[in-house]
Parts: C-alpha cells; sequence; structure tokens
C-alpha cells in the first residue's frame, strides 16, 4: 500500500434512511471526501429532497434500479424500465441525469458475468456499469463497519495491489453512518488518500 493508492467511496440502496444519509454526508464533508451514491428509485420518489442533498453537497449520485431486482435473471424490457424510471426521478429530483448505473447484487454487472440484456439497455440509456473492488459487507450482521468487517476488508486491500484507485462500496445504513468516521481513520493509516473527482 502506497501513498499514490486512492479510494473511492461509494453507497448503495439510498437515500433512504435520511438520518443515516445526513450523518454519512457531514461526515464525508469534515473529511473532504467526495462519494459516489447509486440510489433506488422508489426511494428517491418517497425522498426527493435527501436526494437532491447528495447533489447539493459536491457528490456523484447514480442509478440502482427502481426496486432493486437481480437484473441478470430480468428480462430486457423489465431491466429497461427499472433503469429508465430511475433515470427519470433522479433527474427530477436533482436536476441531474445519471452516468452510471450498479446492479443490484452486482448481478450481470461483472466482465466475467456479463448480462447482455443490462449491457443492451444501458447502452440505450447513456449508462457505464460499474461494481466495486472492495467490499464491506456493512449489510451483514452485525450491520456497520466493526471490527470483523475491518479485519476482512483489510485482507481484501492486500490482496488488491493491481490497482490505484479502489472503489469501496457501502450501504446508507444507520450502523455504516455511525462506523465511517472510524473507517476513514483506519483507511488513512497504511497510506491511502481519497479521490476528490470521480469521473
Amino acid at each position: 500500500m502506497t501513498e499514490r493508492r486512492k479510494i473511492i467511496f461509494s453507497f448503495d440502496d439510498g437515500p433512504n434512511p435520511a438520518g443515516a444519509l445526513s450523518t454519512i454526508l457531514n461526515t464525508l464533508q469534515k473529511n473532504l471526501i467526495t462519494a459516489e451514491f447509486y440510489v433506488l428509485g422508489n426511494e428517491v420518489e418517497r425522498n426527493p429532497s435527501a436526494a437532491k442533498s447528495i447533489v447539493t453537497k459536491g457528490h456523484k449520485i447514480q442509478n440502482h434500479s427502481w426496486s432493486h431486482p437481480d437484473l441478470a435473471k430480468a428480462s430486457e424490457a423489465k431491466v429497461y424500465l427499472e433503469l429508465e424510471k430511475t433515470q427519470k426521478i433522479i433527474k427530477k429530483a436533482t436536476g441531474v441525469t445519471a452516468t452510471k448505473v450498479r446492479p443490484p447484487y452486482g448481478a450481470g454487472g461483472w466482465p466475467k458475468k456479463h448480462d447482455p440484456e443490462l449491457g443492451k439497455v444501458a447502452r440505450k440509456l447513456s449508462l457505464s456499469i460499474h461494481n466495486w473492488d472492495i467490499d464491506t459487507e456493512d449489510w451483514k450482521a452485525p450491520r456497520g463497519i466493526g471490527p470483523n468487517k475491518i479485519k476482512y476488508i483489510k485482507k481484501q486491500l492486500s490482496g488488491n495491489k493491481t490497482k490505484t484507485v479502489l472503489n469501496v462500496l457501502m450501504h446508507v445504513q444507520s450502523e455504516t453512518a455511525k462506523d465511517l468516521s472510524e473507517f476513514i481513520k483506519i483507511l488513512k493509516e497504511p497510506g491511502f488518500s481519497f479521490a476528490k473527482s470521480i469521473s
């Protein structure tokens, strides 16, 4: 791990719960970190102001489908409906057009497990498909980023030496919000820095 290696934080399943999102945004702001938020369309519809706050705070808002289905098992028509509806609601709530999609569960979005229907729909909607490099598993019990998760994350970081920029997956949830400050400190110790801009 060298000084040149960078971390990109990405958060799935927002923008709800709004309280957790607010804590995450405040922690990122204190640490001058720009992140990506892959949101669910049905949650944006229920809480457009929370989605707007992501953009207002200077972060990227992206597409995570409308209702979190396994897109690799869905028909092309279903994939299109899930992604196109989410594009529209993100634009309506924030004024921004998402440029990336992260399929729920990463299904169909890995190069070796590419789903052709997902790829076709993504191209139609001008979306590039992105998954992650480091999985915090913060959604697994006990939720959040506690000591056991940190051990697992460090193992992934030490085993992933070929990339200079690593995308770290988390979720918008209260336990992760609570643990985020300490997680940032832990990542800074071996010399990681945080990407300030995201292409």
